[in-house]
């Protein structure tokens, strides 16, 4: 198995995990609100939810693993991540920057239009035969 493989399997198992947990509270969730009593498997902290999320998220990853054409479209995935070139810490600090500023001058302008908009606003409303409601 290639290290670009290996990347594969990690990365389906810790989806994997992390679905299973997902499912687990929304199974939790589900069962809670059907009123149905969450009954231990293994012991008191291994409730039947777990087991069943935790069964599905791992058959998922057993299907992903298995099946040809999902396993050779995230080898691919990983392929073009391989040639995918990543900015240095320079750029990431100067397009932090930029960002940054364009938010700043993006919030004040904004600032300033709301508070022109409402003095506007209440010069118009306290006009004379102008009712508020």
């Amino acid at each position: 198995m290639g290290a670009r493989q290996r990347y594969v399997v990690v990365g389906v198992i810790l989806l994997a995990v992390l679905a299973s947990i997902s499912l687990q509270h929304g199974l939790s969730w589900g069962w809670v609100q059907l009123g149905w009593d969450d009954l231990p498997v293994i012991s008191r902290e291994t409730p039947l939810t777990s087991v069943l999320a935790f069964a599905l998220g791992f058959a998922g990853a057993a299907f992903v693993l298995m099946h040809k054409p999902t396993l050779q479209l995230a080898n691919e995935v990983v392929d073009e991540l391989s040639k995918v070139s990543w900015p240095s810490r320079q750029e990431t600090g100067s397009a932090t920057i930029v960002v940054i500023v364009t938010v700043v001058v993006c919030s004040l302008y904004l600032g300033i239009f709301d508070a022109v908009w409402m003095w506007l606003t209440g010069v118009m409303l306290r006009a004379p035969g102008v009712s508020a409601g």
